[in-house]
This record gives C-alpha cells, structure tokens and sequence, in this order.
C-alpha cells in the first residue's frame, strides 16, 4: 500500500511539472510575440483564453477576482522587462505599466481586469511593433527618448537634449528625424497627447493639472495643441471617452468563466 501510494505521489508530482513546464513554454512564447511586436500572434494568443489555464494552474488568492488581479500584475512586469529587452525606453515601459497596474488594482470585476489585461498586451505590443518598423535606435537616440519620457513635464528642446546626449543640435535633429521618422518636437507633442488622452479617459485630473503636468504653458494652450492634434477638445474626448473602453462588450477578452 505504501508503495502504490508513493508510486501515485510521484506521477502527480511529473504530471504537475509537465504542466508547469508547459505553461512556463507558454508564457514565454507570449512574452517574445509581444517583444517582437507580433500583434496576430498576441491576438490569436489572447482570444484562445490560454492565460485564462495558467491562472487557473497556479492560485496565489482564495479570492478569484483577487486571483486574476495579482497574475494580471505580474505578466505586465514581465512583459515590460522583455519590452525594455527590445528596445523600449526603459522609463516608457515602466510608465506604461504602472498606467495599466493602477487601473487593474481599481478595478472591482474579473470582466473590467480582463479587458484591461488586453488592452495592456495589444498596447505594448503595438508600441513593440512602430518601433521595429523604424529603423533601430543608436544609443544617442535610446538615450534621447528616454530623456524626453522622463521630463515629460517639462518643454524639452532639441538644444537641452542635445547637451544631454553630447551632440550637435543640428545633428542630432537630423538623426532623430532618420531613425524615429518624424522630428524631435512632433514627437515630444505626440507623447504628451497619447498620455494626455489616458489621463482624460482613466482618471478625473483636470484640464489644469494635465496641463501642467504634461509641461503646457497654459491650460489654454494644451486645449488648443489637444484639438488640433486630435480633431476634439479635451472635455469632448473625455465626455465621449471616460471609462468607456473599460465596459466595452466588444473588447477581446480572455479570463476566468
């Protein structure tokens, strides 16, 4: 009897590193589709539910919702890691994971953690692929774009970058413009719009403190640059946007039923 018992012991213990292995294979696999920035594949990945078995395979919360929530936080980590890996400023994979980790740790339902675990995965993802249909970054300009993420809040010109980085001004224009595709303001403008838009959409900062933070002159300024940029006014695109992606029953989603 106590060797059958050992015996069944021994097979549960292969059969549950099997799994494992499988689902570390998994996950890994998911990791470089993001990396890579293999947008058919990670939407393949994200409607065939299989994150939905790995959170199953290993509980870390009695509380499902709870469950989700610290598997979601952790797959985010890791893909902001391989991210980095890539290619992606390190301070802009790390802004845009601690976006998505406070939206996942406000949300209340298994539904609302679902979409905004994809909504993570198809973002970075996306990001991974612009950024590889541009040609690589030299280190003067990884080093440019991080610079401008970190002082997101500041007006950021071409000559303080330049100093940063130690190059000519006009050099390092002319290189940015090669490498990125546009030129070092219209991008500057275009991070601060994307983050802008999240802000309006996610959270209930006002115009003001948007402005502010995003380093506007004024809060008439930033809603003039935001109208042009985007077509609307930042109180239209937040009447129209506010949480709505969050509850859209057209979202992929993946997760536990």
């Amino acid at each position: 009897m106590t060797h059958e018992w050992e015996r069944l012991i021994d097979e549960g213990w292969q059969q549950e590193e099997t799994t494992q292995h499988s689902s570390l294979e998994l996950e890994f696999e998911f990791y470089n589709q993001v990396q890579q920035g293999d947008l058919t594949a990670v939407m393949e990945n994200l409607q065939s539910r299989q994150y939905r078995k790995i959170a199953l395979e290993v509980m870390l919360s009695n509380d499902l919702v709870q469950n989700f929530r610290y598997h979601c936080i952790i797959l985010l980590a890791m893909i902001t890691r391989f991210c980095i890996e890539g290619g992606m400023p390190g301070e802009e994979a790390y802004r845009r994971s601690d976006f998505y980790i406070l939206k996942i740790d406000a949300a209340t339902t298994i539904d609302q953690i679902e979409i905004l675990h994809d909504e993570a995965c198809i973002d970075f993802t996306k990001h991974m692929q612009n950024r590889r249909r541009h040609t690589i970054c030299s280190k003067p300009i990884a080093l440019v774009l991080n610079y401008i993420y970190t002082h997101m809040h500041e007006n950021v010109t071409v000559k303080e970058l330049a100093k940063a980085v130690g190059l000519n001004p006009s050099y390092l224009s002319r290189l940015f413009h090669t490498q990125m595709g546009c030129t070092v303001h219209q991008y500057i403008l275009d991070q601060k719009i994307t983050t802008a838009k999240q802000w309006l959409q996610f959270s209930d900062k006002s115009f003001v403190e948007i402005s502010n933070l995003l380093g506007f002159s004024s809060q008439s300024h930033f809603i003039q640059v935001f109208s042009k940029c985007t077509g609307m006014t930042p109180k239209r695109y937040r009447d129209e946007k506010f949480r709505t992606d969050l509850m859209s029953k057209d979202r992929v989603r993946t997760g536990l039923k």
